[in-house]
């Protein structure tokens, strides 16, 4: 806006108005460039606490900028920069100290101020200013408190740094970009551990993650001394006896220093961790040279962390070389966001000066503030609409290593870009201690396959009674739901099979599943690898008893858990099909046509041969009694020591169990005889009252082997044979089969098991491994008899009953494919006849 403040007649000069000179000011200059009075925190001063000289390290970046905009033209060329430092607090703060400190200065606060270095006393000193009606914008180089974000709670200021928010959980997608999927973890308790470890830990269960050591046991105090830390010494124990070999370490100078220190004191060597430093300054942690320099570089290297881009284009390397040439020494990575601070206030006004508008009003300043752009120390530099966080498109994952004159330098190893289709580009793998590129391996121990050394693990007696109840009343309760099942619906008699018929598929999966029960009894009985090593993966394999065949790391068991949640899901799927009809009342919805077929297939094989080992795994959930502690939270999985029994991901699975339980046996139970009643092709009938003490022998079993057998192996031996010989009674006596060749043959499977679990004893008793030979070839010789003798009997007494033609007519197989099945429906009214509805 133009106004008229003076004339000029005859050469004579009047003033009539005021002259206003840049920043508003009434005073003629005396210097032809006019000053632009900034202000900052970056004093040493904490309140009833040591002193701190962070802050001034770090706005020696602010300092750099200073200089290099009043030696230079490219920015503010007719103006003057000048930078006021306050000493308000540092890290802790104390309101009446901060606002006594303020209230003595505000007139030179200038047009904008840069924060404190702690999140915890910008926001204290932004509701002083607000007290004391101070509105100038105010700038944050390091804050990274997520309340700051709110731009309604706090309208004059913006910051350069990320929030926790944002910089947190990448920590977690950084390590699994790299290929760990465990680590221990410390944190110190102040604003930044805290959020941080939040964020971490919430991250890491989404991405499966492990974090390993005891979680009472991952945080120390903030601020603690060398001499201090030693009372932490149990907590730096549980790290080195987690046998993790990644170490999360939210912790800051010069606390990480003693951390590493203590871990060299307690045992710990080169190459026995690799630390991803949670915080942006690797220099601190391992370069600050005294007499523990040495410990420091044992365990410190390797180590990463995730950083800005920092001394990055002009503007950083021209404050790199000032901050250099004015100190003597190698700037702290956090100057450079002081760097940024200053320079996105300095751009602001530029701006504002060039076209003529008030920078002197703070509203207006602010709103420069929070539109301006420019690639600056850090990387490119804008902040988010709406927000008072910096938007930030590309970080750096830096490293530390050892030079070949044993100094350290840092260098990059990747970058991480959040918003690209390829988060995380590797430059330069990392360097890890013995000099490779060869990641090693995720624990330090590697024959122990759990993440805590022998000592630690006790057996914790809460744990085991409440796996034995949970067993124990789960079977007791199915044994109960089993003799009411069998008197309401299924107390009937099959007609024995009189002639000769086709073999049907149907009849093949009856056949096999006496083969299949053989090696899944096996596995229930008395250890036998002592016998035969091949035999006892086998069995395993049959019934799921994994850890007999492979390693059960890295998630094995959860994906076998998972499998088995998902068969369990598709058996009461199917089930629902045949109990509610749902093929003949919608027959216009294929997917319950394909449903149906499917069933005549999957409904044996789901209900019945992997009775065992889904009812095994789903139990195997509740295996909690083995503890590094007292309270059941201690406890960890037998079947995964990696998982904390209890909490976070085992309760979920817990529940998962318990309510798959509920409803798989039940219906497994009813559905087992239902099925063979659904099958016109089906010729080998089993008896219900078979089916029926087969679920309570085999639930029994389940129970014995997951309870009893874990501790008294050899009284469950001895359980096992009784058990199995009654069963072998009711076998021969009551006829399982209306086909008496299947159920001869049934019946010496059973005898079979009974000699195996007889030369398993030995074993069991001895450990003599001597004793292996001998007994093979005995189980050998036994079971030769008993198949010799089974085969001449049946030679000689039980007439076959089944005959396979040389094949199937192609069309015939076609049609029952592509009808899914429909040829094999039985009416409504015969299913009456057959059960008592």
């Amino acid at each position: 806006m133009r106004k008229a403040v003076g004339s000029i007649q005859n050469g004579n000069v009047t003033i009539f108005g005021d002259l206003i000179f840049p920043g508003q000011s009434s005073i003629i200059p005396k210097s032809t460039k006019k000053i632009l009075q900034l202000s900052i925190s970056a004093g040493t001063t904490n309140p009833g606490a040591s002193a701190s000289p962070i802050a001034v390290v770090g706005a020696r970046g602010s300092f750099a900028v200073q200089d290099l905009i009043n030696e230079g033209n490219d920015i503010l060329p007719h103006f003057y920069l000048k930078i006021i430092s306050f000493d308000c607090g540092v890290t802790v703060f104390n309101a009446s100290f901060t606002e006594s400190c303020f209230s003595k200065s505000i007139d030179q606060l200038g047009l904008s101020h840069i924060s404190a270095f702690s999140s915890t006393i910008t926001i204290g000193s932004i509701q002083i200013f607000k007290n004391l009606n101070i509105t100038v914008p105010v700038i944050g180089a390091t804050n990274a408190d997520d309340s700051l974000s709110s731009i309604v709670n706090f309208p004059t200021y913006s910051r350069v740094q990320m929030a926790y928010s944002f910089i947190c959980p990448k920590f977690s997608i950084i390590i699994k970009g790299l290929g760990w999927n465990s680590a221990a973890v410390l944190y110190q308790n102040d604003a930044w551990g805290l959020a941080a470890y939040s964020y971490i830990k919430k991250n890491s269960e989404v991405l499966g993650l492990r974090l390993v050591n005891p979680e009472k046991l991952r945080t120390i105090p903030a601020g603690l001394s060398k001499s201090g830390l030693k009372n932490y010494t149990n907590a730096l124990q549980e790290v080195i006896d987690s046998q993790a070999r990644l170490l999360l370490l939210i912790i800051q100078y010069p606390l990480g220093n003693y951390i590493l220190e203590q871990l060299y004191d307690l045992g710990a060597r080169k190459g026995d961790f690799v630390i991803c430093a949670g915080y942006q300054d690797l220099p601190t942690l391992i370069s600050i040279n005294d007499t523990n320099l040495y410990k420091r570089l044992e365990i410190g290297i390797p180590m990463f962390t995730l950083v800005s881009e920092y001394w990055a284009g002009n503007v950083g390397q021209e404050a790199l070389k000032r901050i250099r040439s004015a100190y003597y020494s190698e700037p702290s990575a956090f100057s450079c966001f002081y760097v940024d601070a200053a320079y996105l206030i300095a751009s602001a006004l530029d701006y504002m000066i060039n076209r003529g508008h008030d920078y002197t009003n703070p509203e207006k300043l602010m709103a420069t503030i929070r539109t301006t752009q420019f690639y600056g120390c850090t990387g490119r530099v804008s902040i988010e609409k709406g927000s008072n966080d910096r938007i930030v498109d590309r970080m750096i994952i830096e490293g530390v290593k050892l030079t070949s004159d044993g100094s350290t330098s840092i260098y990059t190893i990747g970058n991480f870009r959040p918003f690209s289709s390829q988060v995380i580009s590797i430059i330069n793998p990392i360097i890890y201690a013995d000099g490779s590129t060869q990641k090693p391996s995720e624990y330090r121990n590697t024959n122990n396959r759990c993440p805590f050394p022998d000592k630690k693990m006790k057996t914790f007696k809460k744990g085991r009674g409440l796996l034995f109840g949970i067993c124990f009343t789960s079977a007791l309760i199915m044994i109960v739901i089993t003799f009411y099942i069998w008197k309401k619906w299924w107390n009937i008699s099959v007609e024995p099979l009189h002639q000769k018929e086709e073999i049907s598929i149907q009849d093949a999966i009856v056949a096999a599943s006496i083969g299949i029960e053989f090696f899944q009894y096996a596995s229930m009985g008395p250890d036998f690898k002592l016998i035969s090593p091949l035999l006892s993966e086998l069995s395993g394999l049959f019934s799921l008893n994994l850890e007999d065949v492979i390693k059960l790391e890295n998630g094995v068991f959860w994906i076998v858990v998972d499998v088995v949640y998902g068969g369990i899901g598709l058996w009461i799927l199917l089930c629902l099909v045949i109990l509610l009809q749902l093929d003949e009342k919608f027959p216009y919805i294929s997917l319950f046509r394909f449903l149906k077929w499917l069933s005549d297939f999957l409904m044996p094989i789901l209900g019945n041969l992997c009775f065992i080992p889904f009812i095994s795994i789903c139990l195997d959930i509740f295996q909690c009694d083995i503890s590094i502690g007292d309270n059941f939270t201690d406890s960890i999985l037998a079947k995964d020591c990696y998982y904390f029994c209890w909490k976070d991901e085992h309760l979920i699975y817990a529940i998962i169990s318990f309510f798959a339980l509920l409803f798989y046996e039940p219906l497994a139970i009813f559905c087992r005889p239902l099925w063979q009643e659904l099958q016109p092709t089906l010729h080998v009938k089993t008896v219900p009252l078979f089916l029926m003490v087969k679920t309570v022998v085999q639930t029994s079993l389940i129970v014995l082997n997951g309870t009893v057998k874990r501790s008294f192996d050899i009284t469950h031996g001895l359980i096992f044979i009784v058990f199995m010989a009654f069963y072998a009674v009711f076998i021969f006596k009551f006829k399982p089969y209306n086909y008496s060749r299947f159920s001869w043959w049934q019946g010496l499977s059973v005898i079979g098991i009974i000699w195996l679990a007889l030369l398993s004893l030995p074993g069991l008793i001895t450990n003599n491994q001597n004793l292996s030979i001998s007994l093979f070839a005995v189980l050998l010789l036994g079971w030769g008899i008993i198949i010799l003798v089974g085969l001449y009997i049946q030679t000689k007494k039980l007439p076959s009953m089944l005959f396979r033609k040389k094949g199937y007519d192609p069309s015939t197989l076609f049609k029952f494919a592509f009808t899914f099945g429909k040829s094999s429906k039985i009416s409504l009214e015969k299913l009456q006849q057959t059960i008592k509805v």
